[in-house]
């Protein structure tokens, strides 16, 4: 006991690195259970943008012929999430731009 505390032993309360693949901070071989190519990514990526873009139209649609239970409300608020999801494709794009640009300007 010190002062007034019990001691704990902390090395028992945590989980031994090594069984997460972890020996002296360095991480061995884990495999990913599905490893995706750089060009997957960012096909899934475009087409999931494409898909949230497209949705507010066919709310709109749904909303105008009264085909569906579409509510106003919820077309502003898919055109709001494609507006966001735009902003942010637009910014990630850039981003990218200017890192290869910055790749390509490193002397060798």
């Amino acid at each position: 006991m010190i002062n007034g505390f019990n001691s704990v032993n902390f090395n028992s309360q945590i989980p031994s690195m090594s069984q997460y693949g972890m020996r002296y901070g360095h991480v061995s071989n884990i495999d990913a259970p599905d490893k995706a190519s750089f060009k997957d990514v960012m096909s899934n990526m475009v087409s999931n943008i494409n898909d949230q873009i497209s949705k507010p139209d066919d709310l709109l649609a749904k909303a105008a012929s009264g085909t569906g239970d579409v509510d106003v409300h919820d077309v502003m608020i898919a055109m709001s999430q494609a507006e966001v999801t735009l902003t942010v494709a637009t910014n990630a794009v850039s981003k990218v731009i200017q890192a290869y640009d910055k790749i390509v300007q490193i002397q060798v």
